[in-house]
């Protein structure tokens, strides 16, 4: 366990510590420097008591794993210390329990888990959740499977009664004509101390050498811009490979299902004429042509508050690695280039805030701490700047709660913050999710507009905190255009935009085309399309909320007025669509075109699969071929990139 002597800091620290703080107390007015202060102080107070819980804990785990003569020693640089003492003190400081998370108070899926084995050979995850939370009636709070229909599983439980209730009910169950096998489950070890042990086993002293600011930054630039260091023409040649390892990867599987004869002529048939491709590959559409836009193009970033590797000082930046890789720091984003110089600013002057309000920031590890994100949108041609702060509010008060967010507001409205000229802030308490809830928790809008306002094809479009949008605003109009030539639509043609977020994509394309009929999951992102829709005097675009496999079982998808021309653009999360809407997108008889937009072409593999397979008693209507491929890049600097595919039926 990594052990902190914040009493006996030399003198160099100190001297370093005051600068800083010199340096934080100058950015703020004089004028709110009492009041920010007072407020810290105030919210710094009421999580004392937190903290000093947390302290006994740590002083009962230094006692038990007996380092506090250790500690007491380390404060003692200058004096020499043999290898084997070295050794056997870093193996006491660092060596840590993976599995001292379960001791605590907090909720977590581990403490009760139980495995289930001897499934049977054919099942799926929905029937399973069917089984135990409608027919059984089991108080699972979540199903984890190690891989897909795998032959065992886990399910989660929030206490000890609920776990050997479905131990009792599950072992010897019969599912399926088989037998289940219920037994209780190990708990896995938190990989964050997991990763920090390994590094000292078996490894050489180069290895165990602490990583510096200088380096983390480094390691971050490299992981999230990993082709900063290369030509642009060079990044457009490799993501073209990429996609065509894709389309390859495509045509190898597509040989190895049932998929008919048929198909497997047409396969054979395309590869001759495409070099061996199973489709037309277009050439990669790009901001080639104007490479101030191939950098500072992210529209959306969502910024982590944590520590950075040396000096354990709040920054606001991108973390080093992940939790499960053994790290939890954070780096500056300084040097990131595809993030724009306005958004770099303004995570300076926030981070200013942090530091500044003594209000410590949140510590995934131990869930404590307070300061956590934020999230910044900015629409580069309008101008218009919205921010979210995420604030960890687990074991705070309602007052200290409040006090926090109107030092945020009176920060970014009177105070050194007011010359980022915020158009929409909020504030976004966050917590550790309890079972059945969902990804998001609520927003309270601190000031200004509940929206930003994003120019696109000559659209103004609203942009509101949790908005889908292409997180590239120039490139994005290249990919629309390429769509709508794929799609050759027409006056004549119903589009129907599957996966519609905001309607970004069919209200660019509305004037194009007879008439446009979208379906989005998020109720919200509906509304705002229906919005944007008027604003922008559209009227022949409707849009619809719900799940794509329920509503497009809709009068307006299943019997649009343009029966004759009918295309579908689809334009799913990365990890696809729904197979169940697929298989419908097939049973509409009248739809003979389909354009597919991934941004993640290798996760969108199985949604290509179930199009092109041959019909059956499930996969119903005449299968969807590949006819052509467009490459779309949207993120530049990194090996990521836009792919466009357009599908025909398949008649016989």
């Amino acid at each position: 366990m990594e052990v902190h002597v914040d009493n006996h800091l030399d003198s160099e620290t100190k001297e370093i510590q005051i600068q800083s703080e010199e340096k934080v107390n100058e950015v703020l007015p004089v004028k709110k420097e009492n009041q920010t202060e007072s407020v810290g102080k105030e919210i710094q107070i009421k999580c004392e008591e937190n903290r000093n819980e947390l302290e006994l804990v740590k002083k009962e785990c230094l006692s038990e794993l007996g380092t506090e003569e250790i500690q007491i020693k380390s404060e003692d640089k200058d004096r020499e210390i043999d290898p084997e003492e070295k050794e056997n003190k870093s193996e006491s400081v660092v060596k840590e329990d993976p599995f001292a998370y379960l001791d605590r108070d907090d909720f977590t899926s581990e403490k009760y888990k139980i495995e289930i084995r001897n499934l049977p050979k054919h099942y799926g995850i929905a029937e399973f959740k069917k089984l135990i939370n409608v027919k059984l009636e089991l108080n699972c709070s979540k199903v984890k499977t190690p891989n897909r229909n795998g032959k065992w599983l886990y399910m989660c439980f929030r206490s000890e009664e609920d776990k050997n209730s479905a131990l009792s009910v599950l072992n010897g169950y019969n599912w399926k004509n088989t037998k289940l096998d219920a037994s209780n489950a190990k708990a896995v070890p938190d990989p964050l101390v997991k990763k920090r042990n390994e590094q000292f086993d078996d490894c050489s002293e180069v290895k165990k050498i602490k990583l510096d600011n200088i380096g983390a930054e480094q390691q971050m630039i490299s992981s999230v811009t990993p082709l900063y260091n290369i030509s642009y023409e060079e990044q457009l040649i490799q993501k073209t490979n990429s996609i065509k390892n894709v389309l390859m990867d495509y045509s190898r599987r597509l040989k190895r299902i049932k998929c008919g004869q048929g198909i497997l002529d047409w396969l054979k048939k395309q590869q001759n004429v495409n070099n061996g491709l199973p489709c037309e590959l277009l050439e990669i559409q790009s901001l080639k042509n104007d490479s101030e836009k191939c950098v500072g193009y992210r529209n959306k970033c969502e910024f982590t508050i944590g520590m950075d590797v040396e000096n354990k000082e709040p920054i606001v930046g991108f973390r080093v690695g992940a939790y499960n890789q053994g790290k939890t720091s954070v780096a500056p984003i300084d040097n990131i280039l595809n993030v724009p110089q306005r958004m770099k600013n303004v995570v300076k002057c926030f981070q200013d805030l942090v530091r500044s309000s003594k209000v410590p920031v949140f510590d995934p590890e131990n869930y404590t701490g307070h300061w956590r994100q934020l999230t910044v949108r900015l629409s580069l041609k309008t101008g218009q700047l919205m921010l979210i702060c995420v604030v960890h509010t687990e074991n705070m008060e309602d007052s200290a709660i409040n006090s926090l967010k109107q030092l945020i507001l009176n920060y970014f409205t009177e105070g050194a913050g007011i010359d980022c000229k915020v158009d929409s802030l909020y504030f976004q308490k966050a917590k550790k999710r309890a079972a059945g809830e969902g990804n998001s928790f609520p927003l309270e809008l601190l000031h200004g507009q509940g929206y930003i306002i994003e120019e696109v094809k000559g659209l103004k479009l609203r942009i509101s905190p949790e908005s889908f949008f292409q997180i590239n605003t120039a490139a994005s109009e290249i990919l629309f255009d390429a769509a709508k030539d794929l799609a050759s639509i027409n006056l004549q043609t119903t589009v129907l935009d599957v996966c519609c977020g905001s309607g970004t994509i069919g209200l660019s394309i509305a004037k194009d085309c007879a008439q446009v009929i979208g379906v989005e999951i998020q109720e919200e992102a509906v509304n705002m399309a229906k919005l944007n829709a008027t604003e922008n005097g559209i009227t022949n675009a409707i849009f619809f909320a719900g799940k794509a496999e329920e509503v497009m079982n809709k009068r307006e998808f299943q019997n649009p007025e343009n029966a004759n021309d009918v295309v579908a653009i689809v334009d799913p999360p990365r990890a696809g669509l729904h197979n169940k809407a697929i298989l419908l997108l097939r049973r509409m008889t009248h739809l003979k075109r389909l354009v597919y937009m991934s941004c993640n072409p290798k996760g969108a593999m199985q949604n290509f699969l179930s199009l092109s397979m041959a019909e059956s008693k499930t996969k119903q209507g005449a299968p969807f071929v590949p006819v052509k491929a467009v490459p779309v890049d949207m993120f530049p600097q990194t090996p990521h990139c836009e792919l466009i595919v357009y599908f025909e039926r398949l008649e016989n």
